[in-house]
């Protein structure tokens, strides 16, 4: 709104450079106003001189004197508040001033309406309850004016009425043009406030659902809370590199994270392809879910065909991780269908997460895989076996949970 080497000249002289764009746009338009009426004033009261009428220097020089010293008080100690406050104070008392010593309401033309830029730029430059006061005491200053001029007695001047009449259009439109611009600066602030709300919301609500599957993030956004819900079925994986442990000391920070990266990326690329929600990682394990929340029949067919594709992602990058890091990233992979119950929990930091057998289950059978194998359950078997190629393991034990009955999944029919 203001010229951009005013707002550096006066943010520079006054030291608040530092300050948000926003901010010293609002202290240097509050400048500018001051200069603006002090330029006013004298001018005002030249014309009048020039007419034939006293020059009543006074007002000009107690405003001016008075706004230097507030001036290099805010140059010296930086209080803007202190210093906003003390030029509403004069930005109403010098108007009155001026009207008093020219004859009342229409001798001066009614300049005291001048002292309506008070309540208006506190609006801007304030609060609402200092802008409300300034208001209340621009009001009793109009109510004062009229009842000296009715107690006292004008003191008319002997100015033209064509005089008057350009004085009365040049006293409004200095006002209307001052507030218009006012108003026109607040509303473009108040623009780029929302649009920058908006954005923010945006990325608040981009963050959100990365972090929670779509339902429950509505239900986080509206409620502020996520109820706890059982499902009768849904089908858990597990993935873990064989040997990453003695492998990743021997990597830096730097790497390990690289590769953790490059690899559950692609994993959750994969689960978003496939409609599946990521759980969690718990270093280079990766937990993920289908069926829930929002139930589907193909959970169970999509997480395998993710298994697949995960799979076939790790073999083919085995080749060129063994010459960069003598280390394949060889990948075990277990699957189990069954009820789970899943929830948020935490009050900061929250989760989206699963409990139940199933989970653990899931997480056995992952155990007892071999590398670049897909170890699946009989609960899962049972599901998919008309459209997968699977071959029966027998029956293995499982920390917990006794025998259970798995199947290498080869690949779709």
């Amino acid at each position: 709104m203001l010229p951009a080497r005013l707002k550096n000249t006066f943010s520079r002289f006054f030291g608040y450079q530092h300050l948000s764009a926003e901010e010293i746009e609002y202290r240097t338009l509050a400048l500018t106003i001051i200069v603006l009426i002090t330029l006013l004033d004298f001018t005002y009261n030249l014309a009048y001189f020039l007419f034939g009428q006293p020059f009543t220097w006074w007002t000009t020089a107690i405003y001016l004197i008075a706004t230097l010293l507030n001036l290099a008080y805010f140059k010296l100690k930086g209080h803007f508040r202190f210093f906003r406050n003390t030029q509403l104070v004069l930005t109403i008392a010098l108007p009155l001033a001026a009207q008093i010593t020219h004859g009342g309401f229409v001798g001066s033309s009614g300049v005291v309406l001048a002292a309506f830029l008070a309540p208006l730029g506190a609006l801007m430059f304030a609060g609402i309850h200092t802008a409300r006061l300034t208001f209340f005491c621009y009001l009793f200053t109009l109510f004062a004016a009229g009842i000296w001029e009715y107690v006292a007695g004008s003191n008319p001047n002997n100015l033209p009425p064509e005089i008057h009449l350009l004085f009365f259009e040049f006293n409004f439109a200095f006002i209307a043009t001052v507030a218009y611009f006012l108003m026109e600066g607040f509303l473009k602030n108040k623009a780029s406030l929302l649009a920058m709300i908006r954005e923010e919301h945006q990325v608040a609500n981009t963050l959100l659902l990365n972090i929670f599957p779509d339902e429950t993030a509505r239900e986080l956004k509206e409620r502020g809370r996520v109820a706890a819900k059982s499902y009768q079925q849904a089908t858990v994986l597990f993935t873990d590199f064989v040997g990453f442990s003695a492998f990743a000391r021997t990597l830096t920070a730097e790497e390990l994270v690289e590769q953790i990266d490059f690899y559950f990326g692609a994993f959750d690329d994969i689960m978003t392809r496939y409609g599946l929600e990521k759980i969690k990682t718990i270093g280079d394990s990766y937990m993920c879910v289908g069926g829930i929340p929002t139930f589907t029949d193909s959970h169970a067919h999509d997480m395998v065909r993710a298994a697949l594709e995960i799979r076939q992602f790790v073999v083919n990058h085995r080749d060129n991780k063994m010459s960069q890091y003598n280390y394949p990233f060889d990948i075990r992979i277990g699957i189990h269908t069954g009820p789970v119950v899943a929830g948020v929990v935490g009050s900061t930091k929250m989760a989206f997460d699963i409990w139940g057998e199933t989970v653990n289950i899931a997480s056995r059978i992952e155990q007892a895989c071999e590398p670049d194998m897909i170890n699946i359950s009989e609960a899962t078997h049972a599901l998919i076996r008309h459209r997968f190629d699977c071959v029966y393991r027998g029956r293995f034990p499982a920390k917990h949970i006794g025998e259970v009955d798995m199947y290498y999944v080869s690949g779709e029919l």
